[in-house]
């Protein structure tokens, strides 16, 4: 792990801690970075290798098959 000096909006910061309903500066940046990757990995899931999500929307069969 490497420590690093970085400027960070203070409301901003408040408000991801609320939603994480973390306590300290390090618990709420070490799960909004897991929450990033927990997002692209359910991206990566849903969405066919290689499609963009406009893609995906644009084919009418896809949309159609993703609301049910």
């Amino acid at each position: 792990m490497t420590k690093r000096l970085v400027d960070i909006d203070d409301e901003k910061l408040e408000a991801v801690r609320c939603l994480l309903g973390t306590q300290t500066l390090k618990a709420t940046v070490a799960g909004a970075l897991d929450e990033v990757l927990a997002l692209d990995l359910r991206r990566q899931e849903l969405l066919p290798e290689g499609r963009s999500p406009s893609a995906a929307l644009a084919d009418p069969d896809e949309r159609d098959a993703a609301w049910g």
